[in-house]
C-alpha cells in the first residue's frame, strides 16, 4: 500500500515541479575534425558525466609529433580556424597547467601522434558541465606544436591544423 502512493506521490511532485534532470545534459555531442584544406582529421564525441564531460576522438591524417589539443569557445571553423576564437574560459582563468590552481576548462593535455597519423584518444575533463544553462565549447582544435602549459593565452602552439564544431 504504501509503494503505490509514493509512486503517486513522485508523479505529482514531478509533474507540478518538473524534473531536475537537464535532458542536454544527458546528450552526447560531437563532431568531424578537418584539415585546414578540407581533408578529414578525424571525429569526437562527448559523453556528459555528473562531474565532467568524457572526450573521445579518432585522429587520422595527422602529422606526428606532439599537438596541443584545445576547446575553443565559437562554433565556427571559418577563416583558417581562426573564427573559433581563444581558448573555452567561461571563468576568466589563466591557460596552462603550471599557471597556478586554475586554468581554462578549454585546456587538455597535449596529445602525441605517431608515423601512422593515427591516434585514439580518451581524456575527461572535469568541471566541464554540459548543460543548457552553461556555456559550452564551440569547437575543438588540434594546434601544430605542443602546449607549454603556461605561455599566455595559448601555450605557445602555434597554428591550427584540425577543427571541429561541437555539434
Amino acid at each position: 500500500m504504501i509503494m503505490p502512493r509514493l509512486v503517486v506521490v513522485i508523479t505529482v511532485v514531478f509533474s507540478v515541479f518538473g524534473s531536475t534532470v537537464d535532458t542536454f545534459a544527458n546528450e552526447t555531442l560531437g563532431g568531424v575534425l578537418m584539415s585546414p584544406d578540407g581533408k578529414p582529421r578525424g571525429v569526437f564525441k562527448l559523453t556528459p558525466t555528473p562531474s565532467g564531460v568524457l572526450l573521445k576522438a579518432k585522429l587520422k591524417n595527422m602529422p606526428a609529433g606532439r599537438h596541443a589539443f584545445h576547446f575553443h569557445t565559437n562554433p565556427s571553423c571559418a577563416d583558417s580556424f581562426n573564427a573559433a576564437g581563444g581558448h573555452f574560459n567561461p571563468k576568466g582563468d589563466p591557460h596552462g597547467y603550471l599557471s597556478g590552481k586554475d586554468y581554462h576548462l578549454g585546456d587538455m593535455p597535449n596529445i602525441y601522434v605517431g608515423k601512422t597519423g593515427k591516434l585514439k584518444i580518451e581524456n575527461f575533463i572535469h568541471g566541464l558541465i554540459l548543460s543548457s544553462n552553461t556555456p559550452r565549447p564551440g569547437t575543438l582544435i588540434i594546434h601544430a606544436d605542443g602546449d607549454d602549459y603556461i605561455s599566455q593565452p595559448t601555450g605557445a602552439a602555434g597554428t591550427r591544423i584540425a577543427c571541429g564544431i561541437v555539434e
